[in-house]
């Protein structure tokens, strides 16, 4: 029996405008002590303010260290970190240093405006009896993040939460952190770093636990639930947490996702209007969205509705063996001249009776940062490009914050530091220049 869903309350939904949100990535603190057994806290602290400031996931920085091969230390050079939080689709990046002595901890903050390139540093000292709760009032003040542990929170808790992520992260063993999770069940970040743990490992039915208990403001969490549900094919619950997303941000995943879950709950016209308020990028429809309008199409016994959406999806962007599947169901079901049809003989000859057409609906795993980050020479080009341009419209000092800010990431730039010594007569670059020139002769 299927369940009555009111359209217009479903289409409500969408109506809302993506909210600006700053992203930002933590990485590791150097532990500027000589004891190895507090190494720890360098991760501890990069857990601590991206829980505090709902920054990108320990877990996802990770991964995004590991694909560039580079071990996954303290010690990251800051062009590396800047183009690793670039991929992430981050805004700032924030790290620092602390150091422990007669059980007082001092913590150095660093936090890098990526798109402009400029950088504030902030310094505490803190009892580590008090630690990590006395670090509220200057992640409020200062940082501008808010502290989200309970009150109740105690440092060697702090410390299980820490080694359990990491222990999570590096082999999958969650009992550690599970168990703590039972002692203090109203720890916000503990249960969503928990929950994008064990559904990254595949374990979507206890993740959910976790994900469930989060505020219905987490909309990363609401739509982590969504996807839990849609592994478990609970679609009905599955709708709800993507319709909840979809009060707060407008986001192409969720309407993708939630027209999924109505396919699924055999609403497939509902599920066809919820995908027609995705807008076109540059003129044309995002693939996911495109391909997923055929299989909709195809749900309704609209055949060659279905096979003209799947040549726009062929000429547009490229046959897979999904859009020949596809293609094969619905030339069998028609019986159609359609020119897939013609090009696809052998598919359609095959079985398609069984074949339910909701097997091909490809469900958005939401967005995950961008592949095609600026990298450091493109980085160092844009800033040459604009002093250089700053410097023909007469405006110097714009044209000396753009050549700092590529000496900030390579001191010895060459070019930068000609037009420093040409153009602005800054003797500092003069003096780099010329101890550079040697060396710059003997190159071919």
């Amino acid at each position: 029996m299927k369940k009555k869903i009111s359209l217009g309350i479903l289409l409500c939904f969408t109506a809302s405008l993506v909210m600006a949100q700053v992203k930002t990535v933590v990485f590791p603190f150097e532990n500027n002590s000589d004891d190895s057994t507090i190494e720890w806290l360098g991760y501890g602290l990069e857990v601590l303010l991206e829980d505090s400031l709902n920054g990108i996931p320990l877990a996802d920085r990770m991964d995004a260290v590991d694909s560039m091969d580079v071990p996954d230390t303290s010690n990251l050079t800051l062009a590396t970190r800047l183009i690793i939080a670039r991929k992430l689709g981050a805004d700032s990046l924030l790290t620092g240093s602390f150091s422990v002595a007669k059980d007082e901890i001092s913590i150095q903050f660093t936090r890098y405006d990526i798109d402009k390139l400029v950088q504030k540093t902030e310094k505490c000292k803190v009892s580590m009896t008090g630690f990590p709760a006395n670090l509220s009032p200057f992640i409020r003040d200062q940082i501008g993040g808010e502290y989200r542990y309970p009150e109740s929170f105690t440092g060697h808790q702090f410390e299980a939460y820490v080694r359990g992520m990491l222990r999570g992260i590096a082999n999958t063993d969650f009992k550690a952190i599970i168990k703590l999770a039972g002692k203090v069940a109203d720890c916000e970040p503990l249960s969503r770093n928990l929950g994008n743990l064990l559904y990254n490992s595949g374990k979507f039915e206890a993740a959910l636990v976790y994900l469930k208990r989060l505020p219905e403001s987490d909309i990363p969490g609401l739509f982590r639930s969504g996807m839990c549900c849609v592994e478990l094919k609970d679609y009905a619950d599955g709708l709800i947490f993507f319709l909840q997303t979809l009060k707060s941000e407008r986001s192409m995943a969720s309407v993708v996702n939630a027209a999924g879950c109505l396919v699924a709950l055999q609403h497939p016209v509902e599920a066809e209007t919820f995908l027609d308020t995705v807008p076109g990028v540059g003129g044309d429809v995002d693939p996911v969205v495109l391909f997923d309008r055929a299989v909709v199409a195809a749900e309704q016994g609209k055949w060659d509705d279905a096979l003209n959406i799947l040549s726009c999806y062929v000429s547009s962007f490229r046959i897979t063996d999904e859009t020949k599947q596809l293609a094969a169901f619905c030339c069998g079901k028609c019986n159609c001249t359609h020119p897939l049809c013609a090009e696809g003989t052998e598919e359609v000859n095959g079985n398609h009776e069984n074949v339910d057409p909701m097997s091909f609906y490809q469900f958005s795993e939401g967005e995950k940062g961008t592949d095609e980050a600026l990298d450091l020479k493109e980085i160092k080009e844009l800033y040459l490009a604009k002093a250089a341009q700053a410097l023909k419209s007469g405006s110097k000092k714009e044209a000396i914050d753009a050549l700092q800010k590529i000496l900030y990431l390579d001191p010895l730039q060459r070019d930068a530091l000609k037009l420093l010594c040409e153009q602005c007569e800054d003797e500092s670059a003069c003096k780099k220049l010329k101890a550079l020139l040697p060396e710059a002769a003997t190159k071919p």
